[in-house]
């Protein structure tokens, strides 16, 4: 694909239409700078050269800042553009891999192919960096499973909780079909590649979506329901929350903006689901009346809402019943119950836990840190 400048369209050098493009990728799983970052299974982050192929689109995604009715300056990279900057990036340490978006270019087979060449250009030329593509719904299954042998990571962006929800906000495309199927799909190739390819030779990362928080009327209840449901269905490991923002031009211009505290609070309680084991049910006391998190920590509030069951022994508990103890999180709970028995608080600090978040929760052999007002103060 080479880079084509319509007759209406004023000249744009290479650097202008990168920083338009990388601006482009607001909603896709990142924030809005030319570069992102990608997790190894190991937790390693990895930092990647964050771009879409062109912010042309014939999507009417209604809250979408590229939407194709919208009036922007309109701006592509051609594939050798892509792999020739990504290749000076990577060469220069600045970036250990690519990531690829793109705007709607006619349709998803179309869109997914000129994805395909970037990748596949980069590999034939030796690219051993990390590859994440952020692919469109209803893309065919015969691309995904090649884009599968040349990326790290492909996914599809679910951005809503339903197909009523996603129907009002991505008219053009179908929830159940383009993007529910898309998601089976991924998770049975990952499963497979990750037999396929030896230990070393290619990073497989995990499924992935994202929703846009606040761009249909879904609940953070619902949105946590539904991740728990991905995890799950699709074996689902890291689910972005992007804030809704806005934007001029756009059916949805006139709609009250997301508050970034809510995309954080959903981090934080899609954590509790992650990391700690919980489900999405155990969850449902720390919503208000009309299903939103309050801005506070989820996990103190899941413990306000378990008053009886504190404080706990640290030398008796259980591993989820640590677990639930704001303060003490998957590392430090393991470590107190292959060191036990604990002393002090001294200890448990070595250990990782954050003590002062942690006191008011816990008895160590059988005393308690704090009195029982200054508990039910700090769970009040």
């Amino acid at each position: 694909m080479s880079y084509v400048r319509t007759p209406t369209e004023p000249y744009k050098t290479l650097t202008e239409r990168m920083r338009h493009l990388a601006a482009g990728t607001k909603y896709d799983s990142c924030n809005q700078s030319a570069v992102c970052h990608a997790f190894a299974p190991d937790g390693r982050c990895i930092q990647l050269y964050k771009t879409l192929l062109t912010n042309y689109c014939s999507g009417e995604c209604t809250y979408c800042p590229n939407r194709c009715e919208r009036d922007i300056p309109r701006v592509s990279l051609s594939s050798d553009e892509i792999v020739k900057i990504t290749w000076s990036f990577y060469r220069k340490n600045a970036v250990e891999g690519l990531f690829l978006s793109s705007g709607v270019i006619g349709d998803a087979e179309n869109t997914s192919e000129k994805q395909l060449e970037v990748a596949r250009k980069l590999r034939t030329q030796g690219f051993q960096g990390y590859i994440h593509m952020r692919l469109m719904p209803g893309i065919p299954k015969y691309l995904l499973e090649e884009i599968a042998d040349v990326a790290n990571k492909f996914g599809i962006n679910a951005e809503t909780t339903s197909n009523i929800n996603y129907s009002e906000i991505c008219p053009n495309f179908d929830y159940k079909n383009d993007v529910l199927q898309r998601l089976k799909w991924t998770k049975e190739l990952i499963i497979k590649k990750r037999k396929e390819v030896e230990y070393g030779d290619r990073i497989i990362g995990a499924n992935d979506t994202q929703f846009v928080v606040g761009a249909a009327d879904e609940s953070d209840q619902e949105i946590i329901h539904t991740v728990n449901r991905f995890m799950d269905k699709y074996d689902l490991r890291r689910p972005y929350f992007m804030s809704f923002d806005p934007v001029r031009g756009t059916p949805l211009e006139h709609n009250i903006p997301s508050p970034k505290w809510r995309e954080v609070r959903l981090y934080q309680t899609s954590y509790l689901l992650k990391d700690y084991g919980l489900k999405a049910k155990d969850l449902d006391e720390i919503y208000t009346e009309k299903g939103f998190l309050k801005n506070e920590d989820p996990k103190v509030l899941l413990a306000q809402c378990n008053r009886d069951m504190f404080p706990i022994d640290i030398n008796n508990a259980t591993l989820q019943e640590l677990l639930l103890v704001p303060g003490i999180g998957p590392v430090s709970a393991s470590r107190i119950v292959q060191s036990r028995p604990v002393n002090n608080e001294q200890e448990l600090v070595r250990m990782g836990v954050v003590i002062t978040r942690a006191r008011p929760y816990i008895k160590i052999r059988g005393l308690c840190q704090t009195n029982l007002s200054t508990f039910m103060e700090v769970c009040s």
